[in-house]
């Protein structure tokens, strides 16, 4: 601060000064004075020397009070130091000079070693400034540590200018020697006190650092196991919410089953038993999708689209959805910037929106739909850390609906939390949308008021391709198997591999199986023919599907290739060893699903 440094020049004017004040004493270091000036020197010297302190106080309150406004740091500190040290050494030089050479020139405060009336002149401002300078220091609570010292200074000060003016009579007398040396007692211990004071306010401060650092680790601490608590419980909610959802649909699944097996004769009952087990097990895997989704470990097939036709071509269906008794007001920005999602997952995440919205609105009320192009800045993403600043498609989802609150708000993302009634919401809608939105290098927020209503937004990453437009199909179906075609099955898990193995020969299929990577690379460096290679992705030993699709192919080059996973994120990333050139068929897979890929591939 520029007021310390002056106040710090003012401290080494005045013992400058002093110093130059005892050169003058005579009889100190020789028989007369070093600059052999004489008593009127020697007076004015002093005089000086108490004046001016009390300037520099004048002036260190002043900036002080400046520089608590602007708060501007200090620039180029060591350079200032060393020009207020030499203002201060020159200003003593100055002073010193006008004292001596320009003696003749000052007033006559001494004759004889006595002091004239204009002594008392002199001192009276002296002290009056002393008083000046005492008041504006004081005059600006609160004080620093430095104020107070300040205060206590100008203080001693100003008794030592008034015993040298009421009871000093003359150069060296009672009165000269009693106000000196009250100042040399007063200005020894101020410093003394800071001293003492300082040594007691670092010992607390390294009291309280240490204080501060245990604490610190035992916050530590806390947090490592609140964080560990709070993964157990959503581990323990999620693998009740999984459990409860999946004993379901193998009741359904079990219990159909075992009345096909007790009545295998009756056709049209099997059938009936057959595709309510087959429901059961759709429902099941769309409870995977969506647990995937939200894991963000679902396979997804981003495209560049236009998210206003997605929601456009989805408007009636989320009509329906939400009953005639409420309104949706749809409001489509027509400058929105395309973005590259997968736009099944996109309309399943504005259909769980919408019905998480419709579930919340008691009888009649509003759903509100909005779209617009919008900008994160890097100060948002700072308090955010897993936002990117940049360009962004923005789709916002408001209702007017009870509200949550700040509880139910703070855990509205976590999978199989609801306040539905039981049977009445899985508790995965939201946890979609959030998996959806950060797979797609998005982001998301959700804010509630209670009475008020709730707006879900979705910031969807801006993309600089062109929207794929959708094509005409020409297709005129598909060719079946001709019987002569032979696929290698590669699947370790073997209630799976039957099944699968099962299907394709229904399909037309010749088939060979393979339980792990070895087995099947023995069968493709023999002489057996093998027109396609259908392995899942992961299975035992050191090679995984990926990695049999490629070593597959080195021995037998045209070899066609399809691969089947569930679980896909670890595996199927490029960043894994998944060539872009492999077709991949999500499990579970129905027949017709299989049948298509499988000539697709084929074909291809």
């Amino acid at each position: 601060m520029r007021a310390v440094l002056v106040l710090g020049s003012g401290y080494l004017f005045t013992s400058l000064m002093a110093v130059a004040h005892l050169l003058t004493f005579p009889g100190l270091f020789s028989s007369g004075d070093l600059l052999g000036v004489g008593h009127q020197a020697n007076a004015w010297l002093d005089t000086f020397r108490h004046a001016a302190f009390p300037l520099f106080a004048v002036c260190y309150a002043l900036l002080k009070r400046q520089e608590n406004v602007s708060r501007r740091p200090p620039a180029d500190i060591r350079n200032k130091s060393v020009w207020a040290a030499a203002s201060a050494i020159a200003g003593v030089m100055l002073m010193t000079i006008v004292a001596t050479a320009g003696d003749q020139l000052l007033p006559r405060i001494t004759s004889g070693g006595s002091y004239t009336p204009a002594m008392a002149a002199v001192n009276i401002p002296v002290w009056l400034l002393s008083v000046v300078a005492l008041a504006i220091v004081a005059l600006r609570p609160p004080y620093s540590m430095l104020d107070l010292c300040m205060i206590v200074v100008l203080c001693a000060w100003m008794f030592d200018v008034g015993l040298s003016t009421v009871i000093n009579a003359g150069l060296f007398d009672v009165g000269f020697y009693a106000g000196h040396l009250y100042g040399l007692f007063a200005a020894s211990v101020v410093p003394i006190v800071l001293l003492v004071e300082g040594s007691r306010l670092y010992s607390r401060l390294d009291e309280a650092l240490a204080i501060a650092e245990e604490r610190n680790a035992e916050l530590a601490r806390s947090r490592e196991e609140l964080a560990q608590a709070q993964r157990l419980e959503a581990i323990g909610q999620l693998t009740g919410g999984v459990a409860h959802d999946f004993n379901n649909l193998l009741t359904v699944i079990t219990g159909n089953l075992e009345l096909i097996l007790r009545a295998p004769e009756n056709v049209a009952r099997i059938e009936r038993l057959a595709q309510s087990a087959m429901k059961a097990t759709q429902r099941g895997e769309r409870l995977v999708r969506q647990l995937l989704t939200y894991a963000r470990r679902q396979i997804t097939r981003p495209e560049t689209v236009n998210p206003n036709k997605l929601i456009a071509d989805i408007e009636n269906l989320m009509r329906r959805a939400i009953g005639e008794q409420i309104e949706m007001v749809i409001k489509l920005s027509p400058l929105l910037a395309p973005a590259q999602i997968d736009p099944a997952e996109f309309e399943t995440a504005m259909l769980n929106l919408v019905i998480n919205s419709r579930d919340a609105i008691m009888g009649g009320g509003r759903i509100t739909i909005e779209t617009g192009n919008v900008t994160i800045d890097r100060q948002y993403a700072a308090s955010n850390p897993d936002v990117i600043p940049g360009p962004y498609v923005m789709i916002a989802v408001s209702d007017s609906g009870a509200g949550m609150t700040p509880a139910v708000l703070a855990r509205a993302f976590d999978p199989f939390f609801t306040t539905k009634e039981i049977g009445k919401g899985s508790g995965l809608g939201l946890s979609q949308v959030y998996g959806f939105a950060k797979t797609a290098g998005g982001h998301i927020t959700i804010d509630s008021e209670l009475g008020i209503g709730t707006i879900v937004k979705l910031y969807l990453p801006k993309s600089s391709d062109r929207p794929i437009m959708p094509e005409v199909s020409t297709e005129i179906g598909l060719r079946p198997a001709n019987g002569c075609e032979t696929v290698l099955v590669v699947e370790d898990d073997e209630e799976v591999l039957s099944v699968a193995a099962e299907s394709l020969r229904e399909l037309g299929y010749q088939i060979v199986t393979a339980t792990n990577a070895v087995e099947a690379l023995d069968v493709l460096r023999s002489h057996q023919v093998v027109d396609l290679l259908f392995s899942d992705v992961i299975m035992p030993g050191d090679m995984n599907g990926a990695q049999l699709a490629v070593e597959a192919r080195r021995i037998r080059p045209s070899l066609r290739v399809l691969l089947t996973s569930g679980y896909t994120a670890a595996t199927l990333s490029r960043e894994h060893g998944l060539p872009d050139n492999l077709n991949v068929v999500e499990k579970p897979y129905r027949r017709e699903e299989l049948a298509e890929k499988l000539r697709l591939v084929i074909g291809a």
